[in-house]
């Protein structure tokens, strides 16, 4: 089962969902603003991202934008609790595999490779 953290109201991840279905892959549809992932979750998602927690860091978005989050300079627990407080804040879409593989962000070709790499005998 893959599973697709992101947001209903986000275009981008309406799309990532759709093209993982058309793709013939069973996925779950996880709301980050309902129910934002615990720690444990984002801190497996940050190695995921070579621990660049800005990779993470929905920086487009207006909760980041309103609360002036350019400029502060937290340490990674800092962030990752702050994430976990607030889903908005999280880039989105998130996509696990079920080898366990961590996509940040929506890139067709990424989850068609990895779609490919999970279906490969």
């Amino acid at each position: 089962m893959y599973h697709l953290y992101g947001y209903r109201r986000c275009s981008t991840c309406r799309n990532a969902q759709a093209f993982l279905e058309r793709l013939g892959v069973d996925v779950s549809f996880h709301d980050i603003v309902e129910s934002p992932p615990d720690v444990p979750t984002l801190r497996r998602w940050l190695e995921a991202a070579h621990g660049e927690i800005k990779a993470l860091v929905n920086t487009r978005g207006e909760v980041y934008r309103k609360r002036g989050l350019k400029e502060v300079a937290w340490p990674v627990d800092t962030w990752l609790e702050e994430l976990h407080r607030d889903g908005k804040l999280i880039r989105r879409p998130v996509l696990e595999t079920p080898s366990g593989r961590v996509i940040v962000g929506f890139d067709e070709a990424a989850y068609r490779d990895a779609v490919s790499t999970e279906q490969a005998p």
